[in-house]
């Protein structure tokens, strides 16, 4: 994508980038890159080489324990950043998070080490890293609400009505393991719950498709 083209996607997508100075810093320091899906962005421990601004597609992002179990977090649409990896670079820390595509995604990777100076020159940038941390706080809460709270089968719901949401279809091509790893469950206890979301007529399910409801 040139230059003029690409400036003009980020205030579309970024409105919070008022300052077209800014802008046109983003797109000189910047690279963009068009990756195909299940590519991994970030992987836990890693060194945090690029802030990823998406200009489209889907990335999830999961959070892993010491024996390698993860449990989804959040997905991050086109006109995000992840704000934990923000939050990393601004500590110097390594990356606490994996992230994939979850399909064919456009993102405009900005250098690790410009952070410091975009949040010093300008307050447009200030301004999108503090409402980043800020929305993926409350869903970060309202991630460990469930867990602590939900009984599984309102973890899956919510799960299903957010992926439907993020990819903008009803029609979900996903496996009941990936699943299952994303909610830190078992594989035959998401069957279950499927077929009894299916019984009740919440949602149809084939190999790898489920198709999601009104009445979800």
């Amino acid at each position: 994508m040139t230059a003029t083209p690409l400036a003009q996607t980020l205030r579309d997508l970024f409105p919070v980038f008022d300052q077209r100075d800014l802008v046109d810093w983003l797109v000189e320091q910047s690279q963009w890159k068009m990756l195909d899906e299940e590519v991994r962005l970030l992987q836990t421990g890693s060194h945090i080489r690029y802030i990823p601004l998406v200009l489209s597609g889907l990335v999830k992002v999961s959070r892993e324990d010491a024996e390698g179990r993860e449990i989804f977090l959040y997905y991050i649409q086109p006109g995000e950043t992840c704000a934990m990896t923000l939050s990393a670079c601004y500590r110097g820390d390594c990356s606490r998070i994996n992230a994939v595509t979850q399909e064919p995604a456009a993102l405009l990777l900005l250098p690790a080490d410009k952070i410091q100076e975009a949040t010093r020159r300008f307050p447009a940038w200030q301004r999108f890293a503090f409402d980043s941390f800020g929305s993926r706080y409350d869903e970060l809460l309202y991630t460990l609400e469930g867990v602590v709270f939900q009984q599984l089968d309102e973890r899956l719901r919510r799960y299903l009505k957010e992926k439907a949401s993020a990819q903008h279809s009803n029609r979900l091509q996903v496996s009941q393991q990936q699943i299952a790893d994303d909610l830190n469950s078992s594989r035959e206890v998401i069957s279950r719950l499927i077929r009894q979301f299916e019984e009740k007529g919440l949602l149809r399910h084939a190999r790898g498709v489920i198709e999601i409801l009104s009445g979800m």
